[in-house]
């Protein structure tokens, strides 16, 4: 008799398992176009977002580097258009 119930405890058991599992793997229903169409505009969302954060990352690179000093000699500016005048008056 112990037996039969034990063997009954199982059978119901694996089949509440299987009954899950089956449950779990189809959805209830099919989604609507919106419901799609929202899944799809918050994963480009989040993507251009991580798009941007990346690009932030890149650029901050870029004007860390850009404002190191640079062991290059000052140029004036009216050093420039002196030298071009002269150089026009020349030719």
């Amino acid at each position: 008799h112990m037996m039969f119930s034990l063997k009954s405890l199982r059978m119901a058991i694996l089949i509440l398992v299987l009954a899950i599992l089956f449950s779990e793997a189809k959805p209830l229903r099919k989604r609507t176009i919106s419901e799609v169409q929202l899944m799809h505009n918050v994963r480009e969302h989040k993507q251009v977002g991580e798009r941007q954060d990346w690009l932030h990352e890149k650029l901050k690179d870029i004007i860390v580097a850009s404002v190191k000093p640079q062991h290059v000699r000052p140029v004036k500016l009216k050093t420039l258009v002196d030298n071009d005048e002269t150089e026009i008056k020349q030719k």
